[in-house]
């Protein structure tokens, strides 16, 4: 028997990086996905990966950025599944440069993915978690949301912010039976991160590493709640 048999589980930003490795790994234990992004060709390519490894998948391409697409994301979801075992808040953007020179569009665009879609997803597919007395929720958040540094003001701003949304909603949801984890990786050689030079790069953590931690988070027995995970890079410092 596998960890995840049966489970339906919904991973957002699912079409690279961490959330596609979440994606990947979730199946091969048993999970049946709904996988979404704005990418469609890339979550095409996913969801015939994870049917071949044997698994059912549901692929919704979605503007996280769009509340009316999130409320639809969400309405499908349920429909075609009857219910979400597993939340996955993966999906992000990131901008950095001096305060003097980001724009309110940016601004906008950051926490409208980074924060506000958390927020009405979870909305959205909470209720049947709460009546089924079961249910995980997973923010991926960043040691961004804890340790802020220069040109960083939108990222870490809206990353603190999906952490308190975090801790807040799991003391909220402790008694009803549903878990609520944030997971703060340190740079991981992603979309978002990899930018910087190869040698960088090979010390940094990749998405599989985080898929891991939200593997444990998941399968621990039910009267364990975990909140918070940090995981670094060997190379960063910290």
């Amino acid at each position: 028997m596998t960890l995840l048999d049966n489970k339906i589980v919904l991973v957002t930003g699912a079409s690279r990086g961490i959330g596609r490795a979440i994606a990947r790994r979730f199946a091969r234990e048993g999970a049946d996905l709904i996988i979404t992004a704005r990418n469609e060709k890339e979550l095409q390519g996913l969801g015939s990966e994870i049917q071949h490894i044997g698994r059912r998948v549901l692929v919704i391409p979605a503007d996280l950025r769009d509340p009316d697409q999130i409320q639809a994301l969400a309405h499908q979801a349920l429909e075609n599944s009857g219910r979400i075992d597993i939340l996955i808040n993966n999906a992000g953007i990131g901008y950095w440069a001096p305060v003097s020179e980001v724009t309110l569009e940016q601004y906008d665009e950051l926490f409208a993915v980074n924060m506000r879609a958390v927020f009405l997803l979870t909305q959205a597919v909470l209720p049947p978690m709460i009546d089924g007395g079961n249910g995980h929720i997973v923010n991926i958040a960043s040691t961004s949301s804890r340790w802020a540094y220069p040109e960083g003001t939108l990222y870490c701003a809206s990353k603190f912010a999906l952490l308190g949304f975090n801790e807040a909603l799991a003391k909220e949801l402790r008694t009803t039976g549903v878990r609520v984890t944030a997971i703060c990786p340190g740079q991981v050689n992603t979309y978002l991160g990899g930018s910087g030079p190869k040698t960088w790069e090979e010390g940094m953590l990749n998405g599989e590493d985080v898929a891991e931690l939200a593997l444990q988070a998941v399968t621990l027995p039910a009267h364990a709640i975990v909140t918070e995970m940090v995981v670094w890079p060997r190379a960063e410092v910290f």
